[in-house]
């Protein structure tokens, strides 16, 4: 066998001969993710078998990195005793992280196998808005008393299960469980014995409420580095913990969901590859349908200067050039407000300074373009008179500004509308910006050409 990876081959000679020494053995050797992977591939009935083979606390990991589609087999697939073995080696966001992506009967299933503490705890996670730091937060986290010793604390430490997981830091609660201080296990473990946990806990906390959004978790472990961030309630109280390698899920949803509406795609949670024809089609025909009625503004236009398009036969000619460099202009402002906005770079009370400088980015990427486009026309488009190039050009500087300042704009206002401002980038504001461009253009040609 090869010593750096497994095959799926190799893997299934071994189900179908049953040699469950040498199963156990690729588990404990290989890397869990892979060996995920692995079992992705596999068939129900032989998925069933390798995890009536290993440990529950390694099939519960297998599982938290199967695809949706291939728990909801292992739920129908599952007894009873078996669901609430699993439910009792998964942390808690997980279990609710497949929860939400479950149909009603799975789900209904779990619950109804899931012990009465484990059935209220994930019945109040999957209360939380989706999205938010309590839908995510893990409930596994580590209390500390804030007058006991470090001597002390490493010894009830000690007794505790399910302490492996990315879990950095412990939290001091008071006797009304209010957040009062945090403390990481390295600060624990090189302090003095003697030593009382309030004397060396921080008490400069950085948390997240539960209802916040999972974004702004993502920003403060980003911008303050690190591993673990504490969640509480409105009173104050500590309910959950979201660990780095949550964000990183949020972090890669969240990009994935704001390329997807800058694209003018409905986001999806499930793979390109796993995602069905129909539900593809769902996701993308009625954004195409909006914009698509959009553009009859921009026809609208051409036909309103119907006339003058027929007179000056060689103005259609640049349309398309004057449209493309408004919807290119326009993208670049809004793609890089819509990021700085993910990025909490930029905030509503901003929006003065943005104009200003979006103003003089516009001002020189016009300026520079219409003196360009006016050399071009004149160089390579001989039967075009010099006062045509100029309306041209001119044109070609006021719609860059123009979409700018629109591309800048709008996603500002969709955050103070509560929007997601990826929503205004991408298509729709190219559709605007091209009814804006067709208005300068024709509207100059009007006054200077006829």
């Amino acid at each position: 066998m090869d010593n750096n990876k497994v095959t799926i081959e190799e893997l299934q000679a071994l189900i179908q001969s049953k040699d469950v020494r040498r199963i156990r053995e690729l588990f404990d050797e290989y890397n869990i993710v892979d060996m995920s992977d692995l079992v992705e591939q596999l068939q129900i009935e032989d998925v069933l078998f390798v995890f009536k083979m290993l440990k529950k606390n390694v099939t519960a990991e297998i599982f938290s990195y199967l695809t949706y589609d291939k728990q909801e087999e292992l739920i129908e697939a599952f007894t009873g005793p078996e669901i609430q073995s699993m439910l009792d080696n998964l942390y808690s966001d997980d279990i609710v992280d497949f929860m939400e992506e479950m149909p009603a009967n799975v789900v209904k299933r779990v619950l109804q196998n899931a012990k009465p503490n484990q059935r209220a705890e994930i019945n109040k996670l999957l209360n939380y808005r989706e999205d938010s730091c309590g839908s995510i937060m893990n409930t596994n986290y580590i209390t500390l008393k804030r007058y006991e010793s470090v001597l002390e604390s490493i010894q009830r430490l000690r007794k505790l299960k399910n302490i492996d997981r990315a879990l950095g830091y412990a939290y001091i609660t008071d006797s009304k469980r209010q957040l009062i201080g945090s403390l990481s296990l390295k600060q624990l473990l090189y302090a003095e014995d003697n030593e009382l946990i309030e004397d060396i806990m921080d008490t400069d906390l950085i948390v997240v409420k539960t209802d916040d959004d999972q974004e702004k978790a993502a920003q403060l472990i980003r911008k303050y580095d690190i591993s673990t961030i504490p969640v509480v309630n409105d009173e104050g109280k500590i309910a959950g913990a979201i660990t780095y390698d949550d964000i990183l899920d949020v972090m890669e949803e969240e990009t994935t969901e704001d390329i997807h509406k800058m694209s003018a795609i409905t986001p999806t949670d499930k793979p390109y590859l796993e995602t069905g024809v129909f539900a593809m089609y769902k996701h993308r025909i009625v954004w195409l349908l909006v914009l698509m009625i959009g553009a009859t503004f921009t026809g609208n236009i051409l036909l309103i200067f119907e006339d003058h398009l027929k007179t000056v036969a060689y103005l259609s000619v640049f349309i398309p050039m004057l449209m493309d460099a408004a919807g290119n202009a326009g993208n670049q402002s809004s793609t890089m407000i819509t990021r700085a906005l993910a990025l909490g770079e930029v905030h509503l009370t901003d929006m003065l300074k943005i104009w200003f400088k979006e103003i003089r980015v516009a001002f020189l990427c016009g300026l520079t373009m219409g003196i360009v486009n006016f050399f071009r026309v004149i160089i390579f488009m001989g039967m075009v008179d010099v006062q045509t190039s100029i309306v041209v050009s001119v044109t070609v500087m006021c719609t860059v500004m123009v979409a700018k300042l629109i591309g800048c704009t709008l996603p500002m206002v969709a955050e103070k509308l509560g929007f997601d401002p990826a929503v205004m980038a991408g298509p729709l504001i190219t559709t605007l910006v091209d009814v804006v461009a067709l208005l300068i253009y024709l509207g100059l040609a009007s006054v200077f050409l006829l």
